[in-house]
């Protein structure tokens, strides 16, 4: 494990989605491979987009559409803020995906959500394409019950991220953190085993260390820092979770995260149970 653990440390990882189809996907692979990426990192756990009900408020799949007459109930939403939309159609309009380019079309318009995941479902069987096109470490993203993390373990998956999508799919899933003791209990030393979601202090980044993960992710912290002041921004937020993760060891007690384990938090008896369930796939 300490081999494989010092592997993904020196890759520079890149996130597949199979949005657009498989000849998409390949295209995507080979370039990031060309790119200096070497491992990939496949998400798993959005085959259908959850009931986002601000964007059917909005009117979004209408607005993306290309019914004229359907978007027309919705138009008031852009004239009504004239500065916002002129700055809009200054920048470009909609969008365009540049990672995710169409063999013989180019980078993939802006869609509506729902109907670009219905199109990219994952499967098992997916990854063994993924992993001979990719011919480096896979990382499966999503994963959320102890039976896809054995099957992560059984595909040859090198980590897996214990991810819900940020509970914005399914109303009352449960919280990662919630089900990370019976992952990890599940899959041992097998694989390394990452979690994904909810982390804003560095207090989170202990809990979770405590309950397992080798690691974890913290995108939201970086968008949010990138949003507000570039590059810089993205520093000060590493900077703010850093020092509040040394705060937290101190007030502990602990001397590294080498040493955090259960005892320094507490965790109800029946989150150690390993549940049976249906995949995630």
């Amino acid at each position: 494990m300490e081999d494989v653990a010092a592997a993904l440390k020196q890759t520079v990882w890149y996130q597949l989605y199979l949005v657009g189809g498989r000849d998409c996907a390949l295209s995507a692979i080979e370039r990031a491979k060309a790119a200096g990426f070497s491992a990939l990192v496949v998400t798993i756990d959005t085959p259908v987009a959850g009931m986002r009900e601000r964007d059917i408020r909005n009117g979004v799949k209408e607005l993306l559409g290309d019914n004229f007459v359907s978007k027309l109930p919705f138009v008031s939403q852009l004239l009504i803020k004239p500065s916002w939309f002129a700055r809009f159609l200054a920048d470009g309009g909609l969008m365009k995906f540049q990672n995710v380019v169409i063999p013989g079309k180019g980078p993939m318009l802006y869609t509506d959500v729902t109907a670009a995941l219905e199109d990219s479902v994952v499967s098992w069987g997916d990854l063994k394409w993924i992993q001979r096109a990719g011919g480096g470490p896979i990382v499966i993203k999503g994963v959320h019950t102890a039976d896809d993390a054995r099957r992560a373990v059984d595909v040859g998956a090198k980590a897996l991220v214990v991810s819900n999508h940020g509970g914005r799919q399914l109303d009352n899933v449960a919280p990662t953190l919630r089900i990370l003791p019976e992952v990890v209990a599940s899959v041992g030393d097998h694989i390394e085993v990452l979690l994904d979601g909810g982390i804003r202090r560095g207090s989170d980044i202990i809990k979770a260390l405590c309950l397992g993960a080798r690691a974890v992710m913290v995108g939201r912290a970086y968008a949010y820092g990138l949003g507000a002041a570039g590059g810089a921004g993205v520093a000060r937020a590493i900077e703010i979770l850093r020092a509040d993760l040394i705060r937290t060891l101190k007030l502990l007690g602990c001397p590294s995260v080498a040493e955090l384990d259960q005892s320094y938090i507490d965790v109800a008896a029946d989150w150690s149970v390993v549940r049976s369930a249906s995949g995630s796939c």
